[in-house]
């Protein structure tokens, strides 16, 4: 049986390997510190060195290097005991060189040299950042500052690099989202990987040529064994994508078809709403039910309405609203016909509304929304014959402004990035 002494349970509480730090009997107080209840542990650090520090001079015995005092109380921030805030107080044992006449402090690999923060504190602190929290909470449940936070996702992101061995997914998403303040052209770039549904790499700019410069550097080979790209209806992306990813069919995104007619739909209404429209109360508070899908429109059931004094049912409402004007009427009609054929999957049909749509008497949008319909006519046809779709960048992107907005900013888009990959489990620390 190995009987462990007093001061090998304190080492077992703090996670001290080092055989140099002993703690004697008493070495454990409860007080205040900084105004927080803190457990201060009181130890010691001493050994016989084997060179000296300054000169690098070997220690052969008391002619080279002798004892020289003590460095009394520095402070070591260690990782929380029983929820009580930890702090040590090490005594490290100084010592003089015969040979330069300098003296050095004894060290220890359980905090670095000049620093007041455990390794496994900073451990801890890095595991943290795996998790969505905020860095105020990580910096308040470590017991540092939010500044010593931040000092370690920025180390992370200096040491840690993607490394994917020159291959790309047979599957991209792409799409963009506003970045931190040194981000160039203002919005950020994400490629997803849509096969293993994970974020592939961000990118500090969307700007064609940066994108264009960061994927020549992956191989010819590689890029042509791309098969699908998703994206949003960016027109400059095609051209670019079709250039770099010869083999690959590029797949506009279904949310953002719609997207487009629901918006001149949604302005066409707004349009209309002012106070000497007598409508103009209805339009604002039902304007939900005017961009649902007319197959969802409940003609059963009906409920009592203020705006129309009597029961009523959700589709008499939304028939009585596109009727009080014509353009509402025919923008209507234009985007329940679209969403009909992209749920029937009938391209002959979204082609034959497109083409006879006419958008001289509609607003303005409406006529865009038509025309970059016509424009991209030969992509749109791949979201009607393929079933990929931007759902999972787009969900990505959520993922991103979430963290974002969770931390009120990031001014580094290097310290967003790596927190993003640390999530992600794109970047894994090694917890040894």
């Amino acid at each position: 049986m190995i009987y462990l002494t007093h001061s090998d349970y304190t080492k077992d509480i703090l996670n001290i390997k080092d055989v140099n730090v002993n703690f004697n009997e008493n070495c454990l107080e409860i007080s205040e510190y900084k105004g927080v209840n803190t457990k201060i542990f009181h130890g010691c650090l001493s050994y016989i060195p084997t060179y000296c520090d300054r000169c690098g001079h070997i220690n052969n015995g008391h002619e080279d290097i002798i004892a020289w005092g003590w460095k009394k109380n520095c402070k070591v921030k260690v990782t929380k005991v029983c929820g009580y805030n930890a702090l040590l107080l090490l005594d490290k044992r100084r010592f003089k060189c015969n040979h330069c006449g300098k003296t050095f402090t004894a060290r220890t690999n359980f905090v670095d040299f000049h620093k007041q923060i455990s390794n496994d504190t900073k451990l801890n602190i890095t595991l943290d950042l795996i998790h969505k929290g905020t860095e105020k909470d990580i910096a308040r449940n470590n017991n540092v500052s939010t500044n010593t936070v931040n000092r370690i996702l920025h180390s992370i992101s200096e040491d840690k690099l993607v490394k994917r061995q020159g291959h790309l997914p047979k599957i991209i998403g792409i799409d963009e989202f506003k970045g931190p303040k040194d981000t160039i052209s203002k919005m950020a770039f994400i490629i997803v990987d849509e096969e293993n549904k994970n974020i592939f790499d961000l990118l500090n700019s969307r700007k064609v040529k940066d994108i264009k410069n960061y994927f020549k550097r992956y191989s010819k080979r590689q890029r042509d064994k791309v098969k699908f790209i998703t994206m949003d209806l960016y027109k400059p992306y095609y051209k670019l994508m079709k250039s770099l990813f010869r083999n690959a069919i590029i797949v506009p995104d279904r949310f953002h078809i719609v997207l487009q007619i629901r918006n001149a739909l949604d302005s066409t209404r707004i349009r209309l709403c002012n106070k000497s429209n007598p409508n103009h109360t209805k339009l604002k508070k039902y304007w939900k039910l005017i961009l649902k899908k007319e197959a969802d429109l409940n003609d059963e059931k009906k409920k009592y309405s203020p705006c129309f004094k009597k029961d009523i049912s959700q589709k008499e409402i939304v028939t009585y609203l596109i009727n009080t004007d014509e353009v509402l009427y025919k923008t209507y009609n234009l985007y329940q016909g679209i969403l009909k054929t992209l749920d029937n999957k009938d391209f002959e049909s979204f082609k034959k509304i497109i083409h006879n749509a006419k958008t001289k008497d509609l607003i303005k949008k409406t006529g865009q929304a038509i025309k970059t319909f016509i424009k991209m006519e030969n992509y749109i046809k791949n979201a009607f014959t393929y079933e990929y779709s931007n759902g999972i960048t787009e969900g990505m992107n959520n993922l991103i402004k979430g963290v974002i907005h969770s931390a009120c900013g990031y001014r580094k888009f290097n310290h967003l990035k790596i927190r993003i990959l640390l999530i992600k489990g794109i970047v894994k620390i090694n917890a040894q």
